[in-house]
C-alpha cells in the first residue's frame, strides 16, 4: 500500500511536469521557428517480483515538422521551404534555427534580431563566414567610355547641335557636353567636331574631324573622335564619340537633307556613386542587391544546414539548436541535395498544433485525477488498516 502511495505521488509529479511542456508548446504558438515538444516517460521498476516504482520524466522530444509559413513584407525576413536549418554563429560556436527574422546591423552583418548572432553564408568553395554586405552598400562611380552617334547628319546644311549628352568622370559627377559640327568650307564631306563642356562656362574641350564617304557612310579612321572629360579633383576620363562602321548605314550616315539633320548621341556606359536601394532574397538564398542607379548585383547566399538525425539536435534556447556528433550535419545552398529553396519576405511559424495539445491536456488531466484518485484510495486502505489494530 505505501507503494501505491509513492505510485500515484509519481504519477501526479510526472503528469504535472507534462502539462508544463504543454503550456509551454501552447505559449509559443505564434513564435516563429519555434518546435513543439513531447514529453516522454519511463517506467521505474523494481526486483523481478516487484510490480514497479511508478514514472518519471525521461526526456523531451522536438517535433521538426515544417510549420506555417506567413509573408510579412520585410525584405530581411526569411522562411524556408523544405528542410534545412539557417546557421547562426555567436561567441565561435554555431547554432541552427528555422526562425529568419534577420536583419542587418550598423556594420552590414546579417543578425537573428532575437539572440543578435550573426548570419552565416556560403560562397561557391562551400566555406563560411558571416553574411557582410558592408561593401556592397555603395557602388563606385564608373567612368563614361563610349558614347554612340547615330542618325543622318545632312550634307545640305552648314552646322548641326547635339546637345544634351550627359557623361560621367573617373569621380561619378555628371558633366553635360555639346556637340558642335561645322561642315567644311573645302571638302563637303568633312566635318569639324567641337565639343563643348556646358558644365564649366561652355568651355571648348576639344575639336576634332570627321568624314563621310560618297555614299554618305563613314569613312574608315576618321569615322570616330576622343576627348578628355575633366572631373573637380584635376583628373580627366577619355571618352570615345563614334559614328558607326566604315562603309555601314546602319548608324550614322551624311546625306543630303536639306537644313534638317537628326543626328543625335547615346552614352552606352558609366554611373555615378549609387547608394542601396533595396534587397531581395532568391530561391536559392542569395541577395539580390538594387542600387539607385538602376544596376542589381547579387550578393552572398545564405548557409543552410542539413541533419541526417534531427532528433539529436540539443536545443540551446529560444528557437537555436545545437548540433552533436551524432548528427550528421551537410551545410550547403539552398535548393542544393536535399536542402529546401527560399521564400524572401516571409516568415516560418512554430509547428504547434493547437487540437493535438488539448488531446494531450485532457489525457494530461485525467491521468492526473487518476493517480490522484490513487493516493486517496491509498489512503484510505492505511485508516482501514490503523482503524483495524485498534480492535474496532
Amino acid at each position: 500500500m505505501f507503494q501505491a502511495f509513492f505510485n500515484g505521488l509519481s504519477g501526479m509529479l510526472s503528469f504535472s511536469r507534462n502539462l508544463d511542456t504543454v503550456s509551454n508548446n501552447i505559449s509559443n504558438m505564434n513564435t516563429p521557428g519555434f518546435r513543439g515538444a513531447d514529453t516522454f516517460y519511463k517506467s521505474l521498476s523494481g526486483g523481478e517480483q516487484d510490480a514497479g516504482t511508478g514514472t518519471q520524466i525521461s526526456g523531451l522530444g522536438y517535433r521538426f515538422t515544417s510549420g506555417d509559413i506567413r509573408q510579412t513584407g520585410n525584405a530581411t525576413d526569411v522562411a524556408i521551404s523544405g528542410q534545412g536549418f539557417f546557421t547562426l554563429l555567436k561567441e565561435g560556436n554555431s547554432y541552427y534555427s528555422r526562425a529568419g527574422q534577420f536583419a542587418f546591423n550598423n556594420d552590414g552583418i546579417l543578425t537573428d534580431s532575437v539572440s543578435g548572432a550573426s548570419v552565416a553564408a556560403i560562397d561557391s568553395k562551400g566555406n563560411i563566414g558571416e553574411f557582410d554586405i558592408s561593401k556592397l552598400r555603395v557602388r563606385a562611380p564608373k567612368e563614361t567610355t563610349k558614347v554612340s552617334l547615330s542618325g543622318n547628319l545632312s550634307s545640305g546644311a552648314t552646322t548641326h547641335e547635339v546637345s544634351g549628352i550627359t557623361v560621367f568622370n573617373k569621380l561619378g559627377e555628371e558633366v553635360n557636353l555639346t556637340l558642335k559640327f561645322t561642315k567644311s568650307t573645302t571638302d563637303s564631306s568633312e566635318w569639324s567636331v567641337s565639343v563643348i563642356n556646358n558644365s564649366a562656362s561652355d568651355a571648348v574641350l576639344s575639336t576634332s574631324n570627321i568624314k563621310f564617304g560618297v555614299d554618305g557612310t563613314p569613312l574608315a579612321g576618321q569615322s570616330s573622335f576622343s576627348v578628355a572629360v575633366p572631373d573637380s579633383m584635376g583628373g580627366t576620363a577619355s571618352v570615345s564619340f563614334n559614328l558607326g562602321d566604315a562603309g555601314s548605314f546602319g548608324q550614322s550616315t551624311s546625306t543630303d537633307t536639306g537644313t534638317t539633320s537628326t543626328l543625335s548621341g547615346a552614352v552606352q556606359d558609366g554611373s555615378a556613386v549609387a547608394s542601396l536601394r533595396s534587397i531581395d532574397f532568391k530561391s536559392d538564398g542569395s541577395l539580390s542587391l538594387t542600387y539607385t542607379n538602376g544596376e542589381t548585383q547579387t550578393g552572398p547566399a545564405l548557409a543552410l544546414a542539413h541533419f541526417k538525425d534531427e532528433s539529436v539536435l540539443r536545443l540551446a534556447g529560444g528557437s537555436l539548436f545545437e548540433a552533436t556528433s551524432q548528427s550528421g550535419m551537410v551545410i550547403g545552398k539552398a535548393g542544393t541535395g536535399s536542402l529546401g529553396t527560399i521564400q524572401g519576405k516571409s516568415i516560418e511559424l512554430s509547428n504547434v498544433d493547437l487540437s493535438r495539445e488539448f488531446a494531450d491536456m485532457i489525457v494530461i488531466q485525467r491521468g492526473y485525477q487518476a493517480s490522484s484518485r490513487l493516493l486517496n484510495v491509498s489512503n484510505q486502505l492505511l485508516e482501514q488498516l490503523y482503524e483495524s489494530t485498534r480492535g474496532r
